[in-house]
């Protein structure tokens, strides 16, 4: 059997799209066995550039570049795109209509697996721009039905400083932990939410599971898993993928 063509957008970080790459292969060798693997293409960008668009807030920039990538990566044969970071998905619509290949929206792969779970109040953890700007929550609540809860102004205006510089150190002050660990709590006992949503795959450096009081989705290893299970499609479907 042979799957279906995804071009992945990396380099968000590079270490992420590692991850990626192994999980969305793991995930079809379960299913297919053997010595099956996933037919993929993968375009790596600079981090610092996403870095620097996203902490300037200028996604049109953004946009523009990784709609350049995603026309390499049709004009090599993808049949679908996925962005390897959250933030990034500020460029989905635009990345759709200006390329004409569906993106694998990895706020989509996760809200199924929150709905599938029965929670309904989402407590979102990311970078400021997913935690304050529509097309992250807006889509969760529109296209998936649930409500959505996000962190205190103070949280938001220093975490892209906390994301881009201290968690990428190699050891991580205790007190840049309490910070992210007093803000899970805050959702969880001050906004009574039902799960949490951790949309930034750097989180993994500060949360480990004896932390989660409430369900809790790593989004990064949900949105591979349904990449993989996208590529074993065959013809039509409701999954993430399909253009709306």
């Amino acid at each position: 059997m042979s799957t279906r063509v995804v071009g992945l957008i990396g380099g968000m970080s590079w270490q992420t799209t590692s991850l990626y790459y192994q999980i969305i292969n793991q995930h079809i060798t379960s299913k297919l066995g053997g010595i099956h693997s996933a037919n993929l293409l993968i375009r790596s960008v600079d981090y610092a550039d996403i870095a620097r668009f996203t902490t300037t807030g200028n996604f049109d920039g953004m946009t523009e570049m990784l709609v350049s990538r995603g026309r390499e990566l049709k004009a090599a044969g993808a049949q679908a795109l996925a962005l390897c970071a959250n933030v990034a998905h500020k460029a989905a619509t635009g990345l759709e209509r200006e390329v004409g290949l569906p993106v694998l929206h990895i706020a989509d792969f996760t809200a199924l697996e929150v709905v599938r779970a029965g929670c309904r109040k989402v407590g979102l953890l990311g970078t400021r721009a997913v935690m304050e700007k529509d097309f992250y929550k807006a889509r969760l609540r529109e296209k998936h039905g649930l409500e959505v809860f996000v962190p205190s102004e103070e949280f938001s205006s220093k975490v892209d400083r906390l994301i881009f510089e201290d968690l990428s150190k190699e050891t991580i002050a205790s007190d840049v932990r309490k910070t992210f660990h007093d803000e899970y709590a805050h959702l969880v006992h001050d906004q009574l939410v039902d799960c949490v949503v951790l949309a930034c795959t750097e989180f993994r450096l500060v949360y480990g599971e004896d932390d989660f009081t409430v369900p809790t989705f790593e989004t990064t290893t949900l949105h591979a898993k349904g990449i993989a299970e996208w590529t074993l499609e065959t013809g039509d479907s409701d999954r993430p993928g399909q253009q709306a």
